[in-house]
């Protein structure tokens, strides 16, 4: 009696997919049109304790407060 193999059944490849378009960044930095209020005075808020821990907490806070408002203004594209 004669007995035939089998041939080993091979798994088909998947195609490869092509790749989808990513959409458009937005702006890493909001434009002054479009922060509120409550925005800036929270991005002044955060940059001037950054400030202030930079230098160890051993300067005046009027003076951290007073950086952070010209450097998010300046972000901000205010003047």
């Amino acid at each position: 009696m004669i007995v035939k193999q089998k041939k080993p059944v091979v798994a088909a490849a998947k195609p490869a997919r092509k790749p989808t378009a990513k959409p458009a960044a937005k702006p890493a930095v909001a434009t002054a049109s479009v922060v509120i209020p409550e925005q800036r005075q929270r991005m002044i808020e955060v940059s001037a304790y950054y400030l202030a821990e930079k230098d160890g907490f051993q300067g005046d806070g009027q003076k951290y407060w007073l950086q952070a408002e010209r450097e998010v203004d300046a972000k901000l594209g205010k003047k």
